[in-house]
């Protein structure tokens, strides 16, 4: 059972989770993946979009469209207002945003996030660049997704090209470009080749700073455009104008310092040792601990807003 002052951080943390991201918002339904569904039963075609969720649609209050627009993907903690943040400074350049709330419409909440499985979370990104790929308001060309610690597993996760073969077939449509938040650099393999922007504090402890400068090492040496930026001293959820919370039970990875390739389910540790199928079990099993903090850093959110701003204004070809 978590103490009481995790109890009243989440109550804190949440206030924010059934808000709409802005009065003007349309919200837009849409069938995604089984809250419970694995990598292995997605590759293999064997996915029931079971599961009824939906997202905020907010289009540039200027403009005529068609819009970029940028899939927002959140954290565990929810829609809290920091995503409302990041909506209204795409607005503010043009770009629309779809915010997918993965928790709401599941009846999740922080507390029960591990619920849903990562690569549901990744389905519910691509299938909601799906419905954006087919709204006339949208450049079906200029959408991006963007996550933040669960949800960058997802904004990741969906450059993979078995992801979206899976989720929308050969020819189906692309994400523009990605823009992970400190999420998990586990899993790597051939990616749809759209470029690729991570962010990380040198000083997460919910996971590795050095797994993910590696994960981008490989991301790149297989022909992958991908950039990592690391802010020295930030923590999980750096971009968040949120008091440093340590969190003594929650689970951490940043000791699991296991390589995972989806293509192949090869597995490698940092110091280059390869994995049996068996120690892969084992090690994932093992080497999660307790215990992590995560807090905002007012001068990183604004240089990390003012790096995605330029990232997505060059990609998308927006006026400066």
């Amino acid at each position: 059972m978590p103490n009481f002052k995790d109890l009243i951080a989440f109550i804190a943390s949440t206030i924010f989770l059934f808000e709409p991201v802005s009065a003007n918002a349309e919200r837009i339904d849409f069938d995604s993946a089984a809250r419970d569904s694995r990598a292995v039963q997605i590759f293999q075609g064997k996915t029931q979009y079971t599961d009824h969720i939906y997202g905020e649609l907010q289009l540039p209050l200027k403009g005529a469209g068609p819009f970029p627009a940028m899939v927002i993907m959140h954290s565990s903690r929810g829609i809290v207002d920091t995503i409302g943040n990041w909506s209204r400074m795409f607005n503010e350049i043009g770009v629309a945003t779809f915010v997918v709330d993965s928790f709401s419409p599941r009846g999740l909440t922080e507390y029960s996030a591990d619920r849903l499985t990562f690569p549901a979370g990744v389905m519910d990104a691509l299938r909601a660049l799906n419905v954006l790929q087919k709204d006339s308001r949208i450049d079906a060309e200029s959408i991006g997704v963007i996550g933040f610690s669960r949800g960058a597993v997802a904004a990741m996760d969906s450059s993979f090209e078995r992801y979206r073969i899976a989720a929308l077939g050969t020819d189906g449509p692309r994400f523009a470009l990605h823009i992970p938040f400190y999420g998990g650099c586990s899993e790597y393999a051939k990616t749809t080749d759209s470029p690729i922007l991570t962010f990380i504090g040198s000083d997460d402890d919910f996971t590795s700073p050095e797994l993910c400068r590696k994960h981008t090492e490989i991301l790149n040496q297989q022909g992958s455009k991908a950039e990592l930026v690391v802010y020295e001293g930030a923590l999980h959820g750096f971009d968040w104008d949120y008091a440093r919370q340590n969190m003594p039970m929650i689970r951490n990875f940043k000791n699991c310092l296991m390589l995972q390739s989806l293509d192949t389910f090869d597995a490698v540790l940092l110091d280059g040792r390869t994995l049996t199928t068996e120690e892969r079990t084992d090690y994932a099993k093992s080497c999660y601990g307790r215990g992590a903090t995560r807090g905002g850093d007012r001068k990183y959110a604004a240089l990390a807003r003012e790096r995605v701003k330029q990232f997505v204004a060059q990609h998308f070809k927006l006026p400066r």
